[in-house]
């Protein structure tokens, strides 16, 4: 049995197709695969057909994985974060000191990805999956500390970003449909 990994290099990741990917066009297939195969389809890579460009593509027999590139690079410095921490027995002392590193170390991916969302830099999966590795790093930190209140800020500094980048979205969002609203107010109509 082989296994391949493929991880696009090109500046433009939409733009890759696979000879084994669903066409866009085909989405009826993607429908039809039934709950289970789209549920594992969405937790490994959730992004749709058009977006595999964002992901590691994995070949078993023939067949491809997509797993998301920001999301492998997190488990995998997750969890390589932890067997080397528990396993080395390392003291992080000053806990604060070690939390401002994961906390640093954790902004790589928020970074890249405010600025893949909010302005027309493209990321790329090698830059996905090695910020998602840092902030996986950083959760491992995290977790090693055990401390509950090093948890809630990291999932508030988490969650606030995120709902930043929301607000942001929807005002351009809102902009923009009341811009071709105007538009389409100034233009005359047409009678027979």
């Amino acid at each position: 049995m082989a296994i391949h990994c493929v991880i696009p290099v090109s500046t433009d990741d939409e733009a890759i197709q696979h000879s084994d990917e669903l066409q866009v066009d085909s989405m009826e297939e993607f429908d039809q695969t039934g709950d289970f195969r789209e549920g594992l389809h969405m937790l490994l890579s959730h992004h749709p057909p058009s977006m595999f460009g964002h992901c590691l593509r994995v070949s078993i027999r023939g067949r491809s994985i997509y797993l998301c590139g920001r999301c492998s690079g997190i488990y995998g410095g997750l969890g390589l974060g932890l067997i080397f921490l528990f396993v080395s027995q390392v003291r992080l002392t000053p806990e604060w000191f070690w939390f401002f590193v994961s906390v640093a170390l954790g902004f790589t991916t928020v970074i890249d990805w405010m600025s893949q969302r909010l302005t027309p830099r493209k990321t790329t999966n090698f830059v996905r999956a090695s910020t998602g590795f840092f902030s996986g790093l950083a959760l491992a930190i995290i977790f090693y500390l055990g401390n509950l209140a090093y948890m809630l800020v990291a999932l508030a500094v988490m969650s606030a970003s995120i709902g930043i980048v929301g607000l942001i979205e929807n005002k351009r969002r809102s902009a923009y449909y009341k811009e071709i609203q105007s538009e389409i107010e100034a233009t005359p109509e047409v009678t027979d």
